[in-house]
């Protein structure tokens, strides 16, 4: 029992020379050579009123299609508070052509995730999807009636496919290579739905959420160009194309703040 005591006592006094876990630091909040990337893309109210969601008119499959209630166009997704733009594509580029992204060792060799776009009321959810070269893209069809899938790539790098899936299944597209242009996906039974994948040779890519917010871990320092991309174009119109100069600092977080948008032709 002494000796209990003792190694009990020996232990705390240990304990208290032993100073607290700090917080967790990621790799790109320490490392100079790293950083992480984030913002907010928003309508551009000054330039524009908010487009206002129009109802589709569903004249096929309806009990299935409206199971959840109407369905409203989704080419403008703006939140109705902060005025984030959802489904938009943002992404890092070298700032001469043909040019390469250093790329993290963490995500050089990192095993990929299928990607999943789901069609449970015939509409593609989500609408917009973002993957890399590689990685598998699972379309699944969670109704109660068939739906299918179309898709039609640059023909040089992916050829597409039109396939028809039974309620409760899916389809795995595989093999996706790196494409400058997103790839359409519809389905011909219900031909108001349409969804965006685009596929990255690198993984310095990232979606707009709800809030038009976006994150781009692990990017490396130095300058680049930010790409932002919506189905409508490029913001900015076609001065958009050449992006937005970014001067990365490493061991940082990068907040860019608001990035309004607005299409000009």
């Amino acid at each position: 029992m002494q000796r209990f005591l003792l190694a009990a006592g020996l232990i705390a006094a240990l304990a208290g020379l032993v100073p607290a876990p700090g917080p967790v630091v990621s790799a790109q909040d320490n490392d100079p050579a790293w950083a992480t990337v984030k913002g907010r893309v928003t309508w551009d109210a000054k330039k524009a009123p908010v487009p206002k969601r129009a109802v589709i008119d569903v004249k096929v499959n309806k009990a299935a299609c409206l199971a959840r209630g109407p369905l409203l166009e989704e080419v403008w997704m703006v939140h109705p508070k902060n005025l984030g733009l959802a489904n938009v594509y943002v992404w890092l580029e070298p700032v001469q052509q043909g040019g390469q992204l250093p790329v993290h060792h963490a995500l050089q060799n990192a095993k990929l995730k299928p990607a999943v776009m789901d069609q449970p009321c015939c509409m593609f959810e989500p609408r917009a999807l973002a993957v890399r070269a590689g990685q598998d893209v699972v379309v699944k069809n969670s109704a109660a009636i068939p739906h299918n899938v179309r898709w039609v790539g640059d023909q040089q790098n992916n050829q597409g496919e039109n396939v028809v899936i039974q309620p409760g299944k899916e389809h795995v597209i595989k093999g996706l290579k790196g494409q400058a242009p997103a790839i359409p996906l519809e389905c011909n039974i219900h031909g108001w739905m349409r969804g965006w994948v685009r596929v990255f040779d690198h993984p310095y890519f990232a979606v707009t959420d709800e809030n038009g917010d976006f994150e781009i871990k692990l990017a490396p320092r130095g300058n680049y160009k930010l790409m932002i991309w919506h189905e409508t174009g490029w913001r900015g119109g076609k001065d958009g194309r050449g992006g937005l100069p970014v001067a990365i600092q490493g061991g940082q977080l990068m907040n860019l703040g608001e990035l309004p948008f607005n299409v000009k032709k």
